[in-house]
């Protein structure tokens, strides 16, 4: 089978809802090399939130695309219609509503927004994994028999015994490896426990449009309209999960609690209160299905070559260092 190396991390069928043709969408870019790029440019889908290579891996001596195939098989297949029916208007079963569940946490996990964050938080539970063995409590055969493990064949670990010595040596490199190794763990382990959430459809007012971006949940603290931040996180309670649908519609979960949301539904003024933390959540880019008023105002770009530059090398040489990387580990 060929790979698929054109990795898109936000979806397409989800991007064409923000679409007047079903191809093409209006783009706003956080980070432009000069000033003389557009504030409003229109783009085809098919180029858009696209990372070549992103998920791809090496498999022994293979490339593979199981993650993309994953995400497509697991994740966006089953919540296509799902979402098409909220766009809609319609009710969905509770199976329903977890699958959303897992589409949503999927999405929130798998943007280059979240790259650091997660390397950084599988740096510290790494060195915990490593400190917690000692000589007595491993042997060689079980090592030998976990690299045939499916999850342990993507995270990039070597180990060593030193009999003589009794001493275990870990190592490993933080990077792709140990970012999709926290993926898979995060949506195949973690997703279950929060399956219960129950989520909400939040229309716009007349005369407001909703935009999303490439890095469309938003996991918000809220205090009030001039004092909230997007440091919540999932399974902490009174954390308000947000994800626009389309222009008209946003889906809304606020974690341990039954209030009622009444209140949004409709409201010019909650409807310019979620436009404004969409525009401002944005990693990168805004996508709309027409040109913005305000934004330079609400989260204005930034001109950078060199910073840009930087980023687009960082992106090209991603798969490349990192393949490298990993089987300089494993030799």
């Amino acid at each position: 089978m060929s790979i698929t190396h054109r990795n898109h991390y936000v979806p397409q069928f989800y991007l064409k809802n923000w679409s007047q043709d079903g191809n093409k969408l209006w783009v706003y870019s956080l980070l432009v090399p000069h000033s003389k790029v557009h504030l409003w440019e229109e783009k085809s889908i098919e180029y858009l939130a696209v990372w070549n290579d992103f998920y791809t891996r090496n498999n022994g001596e293979k490339e593979v695309d199981d993650f993309e195939r994953w995400f497509n098989q697991e994740f966006e297949t089953p919540t296509k219609p799902i979402i098409q029916k909220l766009l809609e208007g319609k009710t969905i079963f509770r199976k329903e509503e977890i699958l959303l569940t897992h589409y949503v946490m999927a999405q929130d996990l798998r943007v280059p927004a979240r790259v650091n964050f997660i390397l950084d938080e599988a740096k510290k539970s790494v060195k915990n994994f490593m400190d917690s063995f000692s000589f007595e409590n491993v042997k060689e055969e079980d090592i030998l028999k976990s690299r045939h493990d499916e999850n342990n064949d993507i995270l990039p670990i070597s180990v060593h015994l030193d009999k003589e010595k009794q001493e275990v040596e870990m190592t490993t490199f933080v990077g792709k490896g140990v970012y999709l190794y926290a993926l898979k763990y995060l949506l195949t382990s973690t997703v279950k426990k929060v399956e219960h959430y129950r989520w909400h459809v939040i229309h716009a007012a007349d005369g407001i449009s909703f935009p999303t971006s490439d890095d469309p949940v938003i996991l918000l603290n809220y205090y009030n309209k001039n004092n909230y931040d997007f440091k919540g996180g999932w399974g902490v309670k009174h954390v308000n999960i947000i994800m626009p649908l389309s222009p008209k519609c946003l889906l809304l979960s606020e974690i341990g609690t039954k209030a009622t949301v009444r209140q949004f539904d409709y409201s010019k003024e909650w409807s310019e209160f979620f436009r404004r933390i969409i525009i401002e959540h944005a990693y990168r880019y805004v996508y709309a299905d027409s040109k913005q008023k305000g934004m330079l105002s609400i989260n204005p770009r930034r001109v950078n070559e060199k910073l840009y530059k930087e980023e687009r090398k960082t992106m090209n040489d991603w798969h490349e260092y990192n393949t490298k990387a990993e089987r300089e580990l494993m030799k």
